[in-house]
């Protein structure tokens, strides 16, 4: 399943179900922790860096294990995601320390 977000001018941003997946745990996280303030702050700002990605998909470097796959980090989290000509696939948000080829796989 792939969801349809925001639209550009040029590419859609669409989130692959594993990545809305880690955005809610990531909130689920965040609040069990830190309250639901910060919760609601740090989700807004990966969805701030994420849609970034619209102006300037190519600004990141490929993810070297898996061609065409490019990684940004935002915060303590790294943001995979696929760019096409007419999108821009968010595949998944993962946590620093996660070990990423698991989450990959």
């Amino acid at each position: 399943m792939v969801r349809r977000g925001i639209q550009s001018e040029v590419r859609t941003l669409e989130f692959r179900a594993a990545a809305v997946a880690d955005l809610r745990r990531t909130a689920r996280e965040t609040r069990a922790r830190w309250g639901q303030a910060q919760a609601a702050h740090y989700v807004a700002t990966l969805r701030d860096d994420i849609k970034s990605r619209l102006e300037f998909p190519l600004r990141f470097p490929e993810y070297e294990p898996r061609p065409g796959l490019r990684r940004m980090n935002s915060g303590r989290h790294a943001v995979f995601y696929l760019v096409f000509e007419d999108r821009i696939e968010i595949v998944r948000v993962l946590h620093a320390a996660a070990g990423f080829e698991t989450w990959l796989g």
